[in-house]
């Protein structure tokens, strides 16, 4: 399997939350973050819903008036995550093909100055986002996927191997383990 290529190192998320709102914006800007780079499938919106709501505008509102910038970035097609990004006001990278670097450095790419120290992104998916943050020296958030019932094909392959990579993690790093589970509670 594809996972034992990778440390299991590259797996550990930097923090492990619920939802998007149970982060902490204003704590991750006083430790220096200023540019988030969020996933939108099942982190920000379901796989079956277009546009935010209400409260999820609210919440990109409140995180860019803290002083945040923010790039969506998506495995997912152009016309999804452009729609989403226009609504809430951000930058966006489409067809990013996480984990590979490309979709990362795109995102780069759209910034003008930066430090990696300063960049936190934020995902639902060991495979993608994690691992995809960690090849670039990144952090990432891993939240609770949104709706699993709705999940691509694809994305549920990623989760069998996610299985795998959490059997690694519980024999390792049991402490990160608990945290990864206790999300599913």
């Amino acid at each position: 399997m594809i996972h034992y290529l990778f440390k299991i190192e590259s797996f550990i998320p930097y923090a492990c939350r619920k939802t998007v709102y149970d982060i902490d914006y204003n704590k991750l800007y006083e430790q220096g973050k200023r540019i988030l780079l969020m996933d939108l499938d099942n982190t920000l919106l379901p796989y079956d819903k277009e546009y935010p709501d209400s409260e999820l505008k609210s919440l990109f509102r409140r995180i860019k008036d803290i002083g945040f910038t923010v790039i969506i970035m998506s495995n997912n097609v152009e016309a999804r995550v452009k729609t989403f990004a226009e609504a809430v006001e951000c930058d966006y990278v489409y067809s990013a093909l996480k984990p590979l670097k490309r979709g990362y450095q795109k995102a780069l790419k759209k910034l003008v100055h930066y430090d990696h120290r300063e960049i936190i992104c934020i995902g639902d998916q060991l495979l993608t986002d994690v691992l995809g943050s960690s090849r670039l020296g990144l952090k990432c958030i891993l939240v609770k996927p949104i709706m699993k019932k709705s999940e691509k094909w694809y994305t549920k392959f990623n989760r069998t191997m996610e299985s795998q990579i959490l059997k690694r993690l519980k024999k390792k790093y049991p402490n990160v383990y608990k945290q990864i589970i206790a999300l599913e509670e």
